[in-house]
């Protein structure tokens, strides 16, 4: 069983944010050149009360000549998700 979260401060939920964020961007930039990318709004949004609630929201517009598969913005939020929970245990978890 996993420990619990500690209690989440305001600057917490900015770094878990852009963590998040970050994941997000990064495994896009490494499966999509820049050049083919038009446009990239990664929105995260968290809210914490009991347990901590994650929604992760990424508008991508890409060239229209890009090869990109049009599953890489799940496969960027699946992504995120996957690399949270280690992020969690080793600097929020009590």
């Amino acid at each position: 069983m996993k420990n619990k979260l500690k209690n989440l401060t305001q600057e917490d939920l900015n770094q878990i944010s852009d963590f998040i964020s970050s994941s997000a961007q990064n495994f896009i930039s490494q499966k999509v050149s820049q050049k083919e990318i038009n446009d990239l709004d990664i929105k995260v949004e968290l809210s914490y009360d009991e347990k901590l609630e994650v929604d992760i929201t990424i508008d991508l517009s890409l060239d229209d000549l890009s090869s990109a598969s049009p599953d890489i913005v799940d496969e960027a939020i699946e992504h995120s998700f996957e690399v949270l929970e280690p992020f969690l245990d080793l600097n929020f978890r009590t």
